[in-house]
């Protein structure tokens, strides 16, 4: 199988992307709904996360998560939950365009330098987003994926400026020819 070009691997990951994104934006869309459901059933979630009856007190860490939500806490959980999901349809489309651009044997085109710096913009605005949640409701969780999306948004960055000088190098080659 081909790696880019049409009916390459690159086409199988973009029409995951492009169903990911889909889901993404129908949860965005439902998103009051499924908050409102979640905060009037807490337990609703539990039925994912069967545990057996013990003995002793559970003392894992997400344990540390008050199992009923306080009512309070509605409205940020709801602007918390929209700017992830606007952060993360937004480096979906961006993975889109760049994949379509892989399909096109376009691998250093212009607007793929420009693709990887919006990526890195998504993942910091995914950072300051979970730094935003780490001071208002800490969880190790929050605090690691606050971590990684630092890391991915400069690797981003990094990635942007190699694909712009290599868009440049392309480009100075085919004026030599």
């Amino acid at each position: 199988m081909l790696i880019t070009g049409q009916r390459s691997l690159s086409t199988v990951l973009r029409i995951i992307l492009d169903f990911c994104l889909l889901i993404n934006i129908l949860a965005l869309i439902a998103l009051p709904w499924l908050l409102t459901a979640l905060y009037k059933q807490p337990d609703l979630l539990a039925q994912l996360n069967p545990q057996p009856a013990q003995s002793v007190p559970d003392s894992r860490i997400d344990n540390e998560y008050p199992v009923d939500l306080p009512p309070s806490s509605y409205p940020f959980y709801l602007g918390f939950l929209y700017f992830s999901g606007f952060g993360t349809a937004w480096i979906l489309l961006e993975g889109h365009l760049i994949l379509r651009r892989l399909e096109k044997n376009e691998p250093f085109a212009a607007g793929q330098a420009g693709s990887f710096r919006r990526i890195a913009g998504a993942f910091a605005l995914l950072t300051v987003t979970f730094a935003v949640k780490i001071v208002a409701y800490n969880t190790l969780l929050t605090l690691f994926c606050g971590c990684v999306f630092l890391l991915l948004a400069l690797i981003a960055l990094i990635l942007s400026e190699v694909f712009r000088q290599a868009y440049a190098v392309k480009s100075e080659n085919e004026l030599t020819i």
